[in-house]
């Protein structure tokens, strides 16, 4: 039985919506075995009182590829604001930036025309 949920990582936890049991009903009473989940705990009501159903905590992760790739996504995100920043204040990085980024462009678009290429040729 699951009793915790946490998320570790760039995973988050919530259950969305307020503490109240996923069942609706209309008397805005709980009943006698509603089950919710708040504050990272599965509860269960007896009738007089919500009980923390007992169980073993949860863990829940990215693959550790997973996370590098958020890891690196987040790295390459900083370079390019750092770069954009400094490009701002430096003219001579800005032109450098700025070519940088026209290169990129034109090595794409090299590939595409190589790979164009291979497939008619083939």
């Amino acid at each position: 039985m699951i009793n915790h949920i946490s998320g570790n990582n760039h995973i988050v936890v919530t259950n969305g919506h307020s503490p109240g049991p996923y069942i609706d009903n209309y008397s805005n009473k709980s009943m006698v075995g509603m089950v919710r989940y708040t504050n990272g705990h599965l509860e269960a009501y007896d009738g007089n009182n919500w009980l923390t159903v007992s169980g073993h905590p949860v863990s829940i992760d990215l693959s550790g590829s997973a996370n590098s790739a958020i890891a690196w996504a987040m790295n390459k995100m900083a370079e390019e604001a750092d770069l954009e920043r400094l490009s701002y204040d430096h003219p001579a990085v800005k032109a450098a930036y700025e070519n940088m980024k026209r290169a990129a462009e034109q090595l794409k678009a090299t590939i595409i025309l190589s790979k164009d290429e291979q497939k008619s040729t083939s």
